[in-house]
């Protein structure tokens, strides 16, 4: 049982550099500079320009790219080095982080401390992370041809990875401490908890859209829309789903609509559930998070909206993205905490 707490631990710490790794990414796409960096060199690129001679070299070939050439021509020495930094640190980050955690596996694998399911996870988790890797290359390419910027789409697919290798690693954390005796049996409530865990999972894919197209600027007001409750040209582009995808006007009044909804949800759910009778010591303190994360993350996403009329601040914009995966998370691991009553014997 011991080991099972120092590898719980462990995970955690992993949990924590993946989520500064978001949010070092938020800061990185809101600065404008993860096209800073040309070329992927795993190992080598792990290391800066050292001296004047090598930055010039890093400089020029980022003076071919469409970036610079639309929207930073003239941009200083200095102005680059300073959103070089952004896009090391989240590739070093990323790569130091993946590391770590196969030193854990590698560590625990060898002392035999892990049975064969958690091999098998151990494993999984690797290979999403990996998988991370070379989508966020990908998603750099896309800006290195044409566009001075990375599609929102690759944008929002690399984000929800990100999730998804987060979740998964919860997912381990919370089967290590939740006391398997403790488990909730409701099924009502455990479908309405998978219910909004699906309802934010949208959220976030639109408010990876919202990012990547900076969409809030378009619309910098609350409760309105520039005056409007229901804005115009909400659906001009044919056919109709694109409108869902690279339309900013449906974008932003899908984004503002569905957290309405979920503020909804997650208060039914918060009424029902903090009085659910249960020997569970994490249930409680979780959902009551849980409403303060949400009322949390509403302010700040209302924040960010009414300081967007010259762009989007760095701070709150990162503050809001960082909430969002905080959200989710708790709602995940009260999720983690129902057991489905068909399988119990």
């Amino acid at each position: 049982m011991e080991n099972k707490k120092q590898l719980g631990f462990l995970l955690i710490l992993v949990l924590l550099v993946i989520y500064i790794q978001v949010i070092v990414g938020g800061i990185t796409r809101l600065t404008g500079s993860g096209l800073s960096m040309t070329d992927w060199k795993i190992v080598t690129g792990t290391i800066p320009p050292l001296n004047e001679a090598e930055w010039l070299v890093e400089f020029e070939q980022y003076k071919a790219t469409p970036q610079y050439e639309k929207l930073n021509k003239g941009m200083s020495l200095k102005e680059f080095q300073s959103i070089y930094f952004w896009e090391w640190l989240h590739r070093v980050w990323g790569r130091w982080g993946f590391m770590f955690l196969l030193a854990i596996f590698a560590y625990f694998l060898f002392k035999k401390k892990l049975n064969r399911t958690e091999i098998k996870r151990f494993a999984i988790v690797l290979v999403l992370y990996i998988c991370q890797g070379l989508l966020g290359w990908i998603m750099v390419k896309s800006g290195l041809v044409d566009m001075p910027w990375v599609s929102h789409y690759r944008l929002t697919a690399h984000l929800c990875l990100a999730i998804f290798l987060f979740a998964y690693i919860l997912w381990f954390v919370a089967d290590i401490f939740v006391p398997k005796e403790t488990l909730i049996q409701n099924d009502k409530l455990r479908k309405f908890a998978v219910f909004i865990i699906l309802v934010m999972i949208v959220q976030i894919i639109f408010g990876g859209f919202m990012s990547g197209l900076r969409a809030a600027m378009q619309y910098p007001s609350w409760p309105d829309m520039n005056g409007q409750f229901i804005p115009e040209n909400l659906f001009f582009m044919k056919p109709f789903w694109k409108n869902f995808g690279e339309n900013m006007t449906t974008i932003q009044f899908t984004h503002r609509t569905i957290a309405y909804f979920l503020a909804i949800l997650v208060l039914i759910f918060w009424q029902k559930a903090r009085h659910l009778p249960t020997q569970n010591p994490y249930f409680r303190p979780s959902v009551h998070l849980l409403l303060v994360v949400l009322i949390t993350q509403i302010l700040l996403g209302i924040f960010v909206l009414l300081n967007s009329k010259q762009g989007i601040p760095v701070d709150l914009g990162v503050a809001h993205q960082a909430g969002g995966l905080l959200l989710l998370s708790t709602m995940l691991f009260i999720r983690f905490q129902f057991q489905k009553v068909s399988t119990l014997k």
